[in-house]
């Protein structure tokens, strides 16, 4: 049975892991209300983008363009694995990397660009071209920027035939979807697609200049998109994952305080005892 001092100092030790838990816990519950809001209100804007490419593109029938030609026979393919620099935040990770793992891409060739420290701890492979850490949300859409300039380049050069990228996506609170989408060439998908409204507009000086000028810009907007959303995820998951850890924490506080108290019952019980059997060795 421990000492009474063991019990004090375990029940200390909690209390203070506690204090430390429901402030990080209180952080992220700011951090993940103030960018869902900047996700709900990014949402529309690149669901608008979308639309616009999927009419533009709908109109375009075998283009040259690489942005929109897939190539099934790929020899080498890149994979953007976006994780989280810090731990604490449940199965975040974990869960992404398991995902990738046995996801069966059709290259036998995959090079990671790494977006946070945790992939390239996890995998720890060599990483295409520089990996970035400190994604938040204040720096997103300099990290898409400096993303799409590492990646587009050799996708046009034809030194990479596709391009992945695996996330977490934002559902809800409780729940984040780990996901891999191919972003380049672009596909849209056919639920997203709108109807071909080609003869309706009028582009200037022509459609195949417009593509070449906007789906650089929507490859960006793209990856904007996804690294919000596991900005978002992110601190979602710490805030459930530190509301768990407090809630265990009341719970082993509350099993430690009554050990403490039957163990010092116990003590008083054995000295009452000593006491009465010190009485009657005198008699």
């Amino acid at each position: 049975m421990p000492s009474l001092k063991e019990i004090r100092n375990k029940i200390s030790s909690v209390k203070s892991t506690k204090r430390i838990m429901q402030a990080m816990k209180m952080i992220a519950t700011v951090k993940y209300a103030k960018t869902q809001i900047m996700l709900n209100s990014f949402r529309p804007y690149y669901k608008s983008y979308k639309d616009i490419v999927s009419i533009v593109t709908s109109s375009l029938k075998d283009s040259p363009s690489r942005f929109l030609s897939s190539d099934n026979t790929s020899t080498k393919d890149l994979l953007i694995i976006v994780s989280s620099d810090r731990g604490l935040c449940g199965s975040y990770n974990t869960s992404l990397f398991r995902m990738i793992e046995r996801y069966d891409f059709k290259s036998e060739k995959i090079d990671n660009l790494y977006v946070g420290k945790k992939g390239s701890d996890y995998f720890k492979t060599e990483g295409f071209g520089d990996s970035i850490t400190s994604l938040t949300e204040k720096n997103y859409k300099n990290i898409a920027e400096e993303v799409s300039s590492q990646l587009l380049v050799p996708f046009l050069d034809k030194k990479v035939d596709n391009i992945y990228i695996a996330y977490n996506k934002f559902e809800s609170a409780i729940s984040q979807v780990p996901t891999i989408s191919k972003i380049l060439p672009i596909q849209l998908e056919e639920q997203d697609s709108v109807e071909d409204n080609g003869g309706d507009i009028l582009i200037e000086p022509g459609i195949e200049s417009f593509v070449e000028e906007v789906l650089p810009k929507f490859f960006n907007l793209t990856i904007s998109s996804i690294l919000l959303e596991s900005v978002t995820s992110e601190h979602a998951a710490r805030t459930a994952a530190m509301d768990n850890a407090t809630r265990n924490a009341d719970d082993i506080l509350r099993d430690t305080t009554i050990l403490f108290n039957k163990t010092r019952q116990a003590y008083i019980t054995t000295e009452l005892m000593d006491i009465v059997n010190g009485a009657e060795a005198i008699k």
